[in-house]
C-alpha cells in the first residue's frame, strides 16, 4: 500500500508538472448574427483577449469585441457595437487527447452607437451612444496545434441588455449568436 501511495503521489506530481499556467493572447474572428428586433443586418465580428489556466480544467480570458452591422432600414446611417467581457471556460480533457470540448460562461459590458434619421431636425442624422450589461453562454473546441499555439472553434449566446434602442423601443434586451475560429497563444517558455 506504501508503493500505491508514492505512485498517486508521483502521479499527481507529473500531472500538476504538466499543466501549463502560463498567461496566453487570444485573437478570434468570426460572424455575429444579430437579433432581428435590433433592425440591423448581421455582421462579421473580431476579438482580442488575453487570458489563463485558473487549473487544468477552467480558464478565464477577459476580450474585447467590436462588430459594425449594417442598419436595415437605412444603409447610410452608421451602428457599431463594442465591448469587453470576462469568459469562465470549462474544458473537458482527456488522457492522450489533444483537444478539449468546453462550456461557456461570461459576463460583460457592450456599448451601442445607433445613428438614426432624426428629421426635420437639422442635426440629422442624430446618434445614441449607450452602454449596458451584457452575459454570454456557449460551447467551444480547443485543439492544440503544438506547444507554441491552440486553435478555438466556438459558438455562443450574447444578451446584450440595452434597452435604450432607438430602431426598437419596445424591447430591453437583444439576443445575438456569435460564431468565431480563434487562436490561444502562450507567453513565454514551455
Amino acid at each position: 500500500s506504501t508503493a500505491l501511495l508514492a505512485g498517486l503521489a508521483v502521479s499527481q506530481v507529473a500531472s500538476a508538472q504538466e499543466f501549463d499556467d502560463r498567461w496566453y493572447l487570444t485573437g478570434a474572428a468570426g460572424m455575429n448574427i444579430q437579433d432581428n428586433d435590433r433592425g440591423t443586418r448581421n455582421a462579421p465580428f473580431g476579438a482580442l483577449g488575453v487570458g489563463k489556466f485558473l487549473n487544468p480544467n477552467w480558464s478565464l480570458d477577459g476580450e474585447l469585441n467590436y462588430q459594425n452591422p449594417n442598419n436595415d432600414a437605412n444603409q447610410n446611417l452608421n451602428w457599431s457595437q463594442y465591448g469587453i467581457s470576462f469568459d469562465l471556460r470549462r474544458h473537458f480533457l482527456a488522457e492522450g487527447r489533444n483537444w478539449a470540448p468546453y462550456l461557456l460562461m461570461g459576463l460583460g459590458y457592450q456599448q451601442s452607437e445607433e445613428e438614426f434619421d432624426s428629421f426635420p431636425n437639422p442635426n440629422s442624422p442624430s446618434q445614441r451612444d449607450e452602454g449596458n450589461l451584457a452575459a454570454k453562454v456557449g460551447v467551444g473546441l480547443q485543439t492544440a496545434l503544438g506547444e507554441r499555439v491552440s486553435l478555438r472553434t466556438e459558438l455562443a449566446y450574447r444578451a446584450d441588455f440595452d434597452d435604450g434602442s432607438v430602431a426598437a423601443p419596445n424591447e430591453d434586451w437583444f439576443g445575438d449568436v456569435l460564431a468565431s475560429v480563434g487562436v490561444v497563444i502562450p507567453l513565454g517558455p514551455a
